[in-house]
């Protein structure tokens, strides 16, 4: 069954992409995904570390209360996600002033057809001590089991936005709307795999778009369709395996750049086909964080790649004489 995102001229305007992971986002998926037997590779070491420590300092009540408004799979409320894109403790003061009538209105509609535990049936009531209840179950659940992962999510994210911001300014908005993972673009409605069928339309209202490190299989978007429109979808993990390679041995492969640059720098070169920050490209090369620093700063010097600063993280770019030495016609 599909989700359509349908857009109208305004609409393609108005959309934009969050700079920072949303920490509330995060935070409903990775408890969704925490309740998963089977999930990706690259997050079991995340699932089998975090169960350890929920177990040893003994967090499992908190969860188990999440975990009753936050299920494995179907809807959950959305006040649990107020504004795309603010800091954890901006959403959590959205959260606190949302009224009562709003929490009990979307907990109603999101538990039809289901038992309601009655922690979640005070919740609904407006009972101040089931409130209290969730606040600092969702605070004791963010400093425990995103917290430690703060950076690797961040990086991701930020890996992701430069990617939506090259597809934008090298392809326009046909290219940047059809790379979304892992949806389509045939204008001007955007498609993708959903748990049951439904159409969004946004009415010049925009759509805010959230690379999310724990969103993983299908894109996301809020139950109320009357709220601002924000639709989170799978980070970009920056894996080389996903672009095009060129022709073994002809421009711009590994071998040639090789050859010409040095082995550790043509490998750089080769994995910055899409942007990366210092950490990410150490991880894409396989060398140290310093390496990747010291040879980003040779290339850097040498005119094949740009590098900004963005908060923390130092994200890197290749230059149009880059692209060239890759043997680029087109950019990626």
């Amino acid at each position: 069954m599909p989700l359509r995102v349908h857009f109208t001229a305004q609409d393609l305007a108005r959309t934009t992409v969050v700079s920072e992971p949303d920490p509330l986002w995060e935070l409903v998926l990775s408890l969704s995904m925490l309740q998963y037997r089977h999930v990706a590779e690259r997050y079991r070491p995340w699932l089998a570390r975090t169960r350890a420590r929920l177990t040893g300092e003994g967090l499992w009540e908190p969860v188990r209360l999440l975990a009753s408004l936050v299920p494995a799979r179907g809807d959950c409320p959305d006040f649990l996600t107020p504004t795309a894109g603010s800091a954890f403790d901006a959403g959590m003061e959205r959260l606190r002033a949302t009224p009562r009538e709003r929490v009990g209105r979307e907990i109603a509609h999101c538990f039809r057809g289901r038992r309601v535990p009655p922690w979640i049936r005070s919740l609904a009531r407006g009972d101040r001590d089931a409130r209290t209840e969730l606040e600092q179950a969702l605070v004791a659940y963010h400093g425990t089991v995103l917290a430690p992962w703060l950076d690797e999510i961040g990086e991701r994210v930020r890996t992701d936005r430069a990617r939506r911001a090259r597809d934008l300014l090298d392809g326009g908005v046909d290219r940047f709307l059809s790379a979304l993972p892992p949806m389509s673009w045939t204008p001007p409605v955007l498609s993708a795999r959903y748990p049951v069928d439904r159409d969004l339309h946004l009415r010049g209202r925009g759509l805010t778009l959230v690379p999310s490190h724990f969103c993983w299989q299908t894109p996301i978007t809020l139950v109320d369709p009357q709220l601002p429109p924000v639709l989170v979808y799978p980070a970009w993990e920056g894996d080389d395996a996903q672009e095009p390679a060129p022709r073994p041995g002809g421009p711009g492969s590994r071998e040639a750049l090789g050859a010409l640059l040095g082995h550790t720098r043509g490998q750089m070169l080769y994995a910055l086909s899409c942007p990366a920050s210092t950490s990410e490209l150490a991880r894409r090369t396989g060398t140290s964080i310093g390496t990747a620093s010291k040879h980003a700063t040779v290339l850097r010097d040498a005119g094949l790649i740009s590098s900004a600063r963005r908060g923390t993280t130092m994200l890197h770019t290749l230059t149009g004489i880059g692209r060239a030495l890759l043997g680029e016609t087109q950019p990626r």
